[in-house]
């Protein structure tokens, strides 16, 4: 909360017994005064050096987990603050944990247009926060994407080399569709954890899911032997990661992309992924175009 300089009715600078007086009559109002100025000061903007509010949902591993407030994105979350030079607020929303589609708007987008947040971290582009009018994004920090995985030894380079293997998958994903149009055998499921799970009991030959839940499954579950395909994951199939901020915020924005260049350039950023078994790509230069699904069967040719 910030301090205004108010001045109350009357004048405070007068002498004698008449002043002393007014003095007494006029505390309550001066005590007023004061308190109504605090009241219409409000919080800090975002763009004033106060702390800096991020919202990250409760039950969001390798992203974020309120309990212990640990995950990838809490990580770089302080890393900045730290570097502005501010303090971190986590602000938790609870969340359906079911949900792990990336262009599902689970984001707490609301929270951060009714400015109880300031920023959002790992949000896929403009596109996620349409819905928003508010909100924008800054500079893409780092890439993420649908990875194709398998056990030890097994996994081909890239999904352009399967053959005859059946490919475990979440129902109605982007990833799903990308199967379909290359004509790939798939096994639907209704998470990643469940799709992997397929992976390492046998059940399936291969997984098709996002990356960065992939990597976290694998990192807890290292008797699984899961391993990544060795190729970059294809265009049509990747993101570049964002920081929400409200649209009025520019400053804020500005000095969050400088601090996440410096953690980038450093290697702090990918310390932190590898960490959480986050697959660490910097940003890419071409990413997901609707379009491209349509391409994918001639090249599968």
């Amino acid at each position: 909360m910030r301090l205004r300089f108010c001045v109350p009715p009357g004048s405070w600078l007068l002498t004698g017994a008449t002043a002393w007086r007014r003095r007494r009559r006029n505390a309550a109002v001066l005590v007023l005064s004061w308190f109504f100025c605090l009241v219409l000061s409000g919080p800090l903007s975002a763009q004033e050096g106060g702390p800096l509010r991020v919202c990250f949902l409760g039950n969001n591993l390798p992203f974020s987990s309120q309990s212990g407030e640990r995950g990838f994105d809490v990580d770089v979350a302080w890393a900045i603050a730290k570097s502005m030079g501010r303090t971190l607020v986590p602000v938790w929303v609870s969340n359906d944990e079911r949900i792990t589609e990336v262009d599902e708007s689970d984001f707490p987008l609301r929270r951060l247009s009714r400015n109880e947040c300031d920023a959002i971290l790992s949000v896929p582009g403009r596109d996620a926060v349409r819905e928003a009018s508010n909100v924008t994004v800054g500079n893409a920090y780092y890439g993420a994407a649908f990875e194709l995985l398998g056990r030890e030894g097994q996994t081909p380079a890239s999904l352009l080399d399967i053959e005859h293997q059946v490919v475990a998958v979440q129902a109605q994903t982007i990833a799903s569709f990308i199967l379909e149009s290359l004509n790939i055998s798939m096994q639907t499921f209704f998470s990643t954890e469940e799709s992997l799970a397929a992976v390492a009991t046998g059940d399936a030959e291969l997984a098709f899911v996002w990356g960065p839940t992939a990597g976290w499954y694998a990192k807890q579950e290292p008797g699984t032997k899961l391993t990544f395909a060795t190729a970059e994951p294809l265009s049509v199939a990747r993101w570049n990661e964002h920081v929400a901020t409200r649209t009025t915020d520019q400053a804020l924005r500005t000095a969050i992309d400088a601090a996440l260049t410096a953690l980038r350039n450093s290697g702090e950023l990918k310390t932190s992924a590898q960490r959480y078994g986050v697959p660490w790509y910097p940003p890419f230069k071409k990413t997901y175009d609707v379009m491209e699904i349509f391409r994918l069967s001639r090249e599968k040719e």
